[in-house]
């Protein structure tokens, strides 16, 4: 029982990190040679980091050169250090003042992408609010609530919005859908315009360079169409977001519990109604010991203590089990995969388990068994561990 206890201590612990003091602050100073992923309340990156960067925290701010991706998701996010290349970030505000290698996928509340942004690849956006005043040198698809673009796009324009402002250059042909479109006295399009708006045709001043603008009827949808488009954009941004954190949460149980999870897992498929009982019996008789504990007095504080592990287990069984399947399949193949390789997999299995939550009953049925299976192995592996131990003293 000890064991138990620790395990999900440790893992309460790890993904939790970022709750940790306000004022105190995670500074990165020091030259990384390789993959550096981090999870905490303030991050700042002030130093190179040779590979990928993978963060998760509440204030995130990036100043120095990342060689591969960076992967992020937090509060209010800020990247100020050329990325070579690709940025993946989810966040509430999100601010991109700097040169960046590749395609930028932004999902979050309010992005500005700067004056001194370069971006060399596309920009995918789903967003509440976006300002862009940079320079794009590939295309730019953005689904929001409000766009204004200032800056230049080199390729085509795809923008779905509830407003959108040009006052900047589009090179490329450009799809334009909102319920108001301004165009402002320093616009330019250098190719042709396919556009829809509730207000009508638009006046497009002197911004067409030698080329046509069209009402396209096509592009529009009416008030519940729009409203289900809206719907849809926030369902994105939403998995998104979910994917990016469950990756980092699956990276960091990797990590804390890679050993672990890839040694039972080849006993995973030998008795799935023995681990089935057993995750059952977690899943079930925990809250019961929960509530045993607070009738108690003096078990109050266990109570809490209990409360607070349980609940991490539940948010993060999906993980927890898909990378524990991702092990078993690595290992049934013969495989040999890195460790992002395995990470993507078990993404791919956690995603399929959320999904499947989705189907009425049955599918919350399916969850519930697939997470109970992969508990039910963990606490089996170490009551049997205690219990050998016990037995050899």
């Amino acid at each position: 029982m000890k064991t138990l206890l620790l395990f999900f201590t440790l893992l309460i612990s790890i993904t939790a990190i970022g709750q940790k003091e306000k004022d105190k602050d995670i500074n990165i100073t020091e030259h990384q040679t390789d993959d550096f992923y981090l999870a905490g309340e303030n991050i700042k990156i002030n130093a190179i980091i040779d590979g990928d960067l993978v963060l998760a925290g509440s204030n995130i701010t990036v100043k120095d050169t990342v060689h591969q991706d960076l992967i992020v998701a937090g509060g209010e996010i800020i990247v100020k250090g050329f990325i070579k290349d690709d940025i993946r970030a989810a966040g509430g505000k999100l601010t991109i003042d700097t040169e960046v290698g590749d395609d930028i996928i932004i999902a979050g509340g309010e992005v500005l992408i700067t004056e001194n942004a370069i971006i060399h690849g596309n920009l995918i956006n789903f967003s509440g609010d976006i300002e862009m005043n940079g320079k794009i040198l590939g295309n730019i698809k953005s689904y929001s609530g409000e766009i204004k673009i200032n800056g230049t796009v080199e390729k085509e324009a795809e923008i779905n919005a509830e407003k959108i402002y040009i006052d900047g250059i589009i090179n490329g042909t450009s799809k334009l859908a909102a319920e108001s479109i301004t165009i402002g006295k320093n616009a330019i399009f250098n190719n042709n315009v396919n556009y829809w708006s509730e207000e009508g045709s638009l006046d497009f001043k002197n911004s067409l360079v030698g080329v046509n603008a069209s009402f396209d009827e096509s592009l529009k949808g009416d008030r519940k169409d729009f409203t289900m488009k809206s719907f849809g954009i926030a369902a994105i941004g939403f998995w998104i977001f979910y994917l990016l954190s469950a990756f980092l949460v699956i990276l960091i149980l990797n990590w804390a519990f890679g050993n672990f999870l890839r040694t039972i897992s080849a006993n995973l498929d030998t008795n799935f109604l023995r681990n089935l009982g057993y995750g059952s019996i977690y899943i079930f008789g925990i809250p019961l010991l929960i509530l045993v504990s607070f009738i108690i007095i003096i078990g109050i504080p266990i109570g809490i203590f209990l409360g607070g592990f349980y609940l991490f287990s539940l948010l993060f069984g999906h993980l927890v089990t898909a990378l524990l399947f991702t092990y078993f399949l690595e290992t049934k193949e013969n495989k040999n995969w890195g460790m992002w390789t395995r990470a993507f997999i078990a993404l791919g299995i956690a995603a399929a388990i959320r999904l499947m939550t989705f189907i009425p009953f049955l599918g919350s049925l399916l969850a519930f068994i697939v997470i109970a299976i992969g508990y039910g192995l963990i606490v089996y592996t170490l009551f049997h561990r205690e219990k050998t131990l016990n037995f050899k003293n």
